[in-house]
């Protein structure tokens, strides 16, 4: 709506300065609520990729099927020029809008729910926090090391867990000795350890 009718809502002749600086603030109030949402979704509980795609989306189908105020209503003249205009304007918010859904839905067909076919787009949805954190010590991850599996190998003579074999993310299988760390024979804290030992060892903590 503001797209549309810009040149309206910032005429001279129909508002004066202090109407300007009022719509001036619902762009600056918008604006820091786009930002503020793309924020939240850096975090891993929300996905930043539903965000951006449905603001891009909404604002497309908007061009394509809002109608634009009659500037004639307000005493304005309306020429050939700006009916030319405001007519391509509404077919190119049609015709990419179309073309976007298209191709979006495509994409999310022929994916298979777990790896992503832009591997370096993660970022844009999800941030590692804080940065400066090493890797046990961070608020929350965007890898896909909480998923990964695990089977323990027991020391009969101890009771004890001596060494643990893990599917890393990307399908490679490792085996960790745990000799060098607090060996445990609890298999619940074994679990609990198994993302962090994704982290130090696996070469790739992403799935492919």
């Amino acid at each position: 709506d503001i797209f549309m009718n810009w040149n309206m809502l910032f005429s001279t002749y129909l508002n004066d300065g202090q109407q300007k600086l009022k719509h001036w603030s619902v762009i600056a109030w918008l604006t820091f609520d786009i930002f503020i949402n793309c924020i939240i979704g850096l975090t891993p509980f929300v996905d930043n990729f539903t965000h951006m795609g449905g603001m891009l989306i909404g604002f497309l189908c908007g061009l394509s099927t809002m109608e634009r105020l009659n500037r004639e209503f307000f005493g304005m003249e309306y020429g050939c020029a700006a009916k030319s205009k405001h007519i391509a304007t509404r077919f190119f918010g049609l015709i990419l809008s179309v073309l976007l859904i298209i191709i979006f839905s495509i994409v999310l067909l022929e994916g298979d729910g777990t790896t992503s076919p832009c591997t370096s787009c993660r970022y844009a949805s999800c941030v590692p926090f804080p940065p400066w954190a090493d890797d046990a010590n961070k608020w929350w991850y965007c890898d896909d090391c909480e998923r990964v599996t695990g089977s323990a190998q027991r020391n009969t003579q101890t009771g004890m867990y001596e060494a643990i074999q893990i599917a890393c993310p990307d399908g490679e299988s490792i085996t960790i000795n745990l000799e060098e760390d607090a060996v445990t024979n609890s298999k619940s804290l074994l679990e609990d350890d198994l993302p962090h030992y994704c982290r130090d060892y696996c070469d790739e903590v992403y799935a492919r």
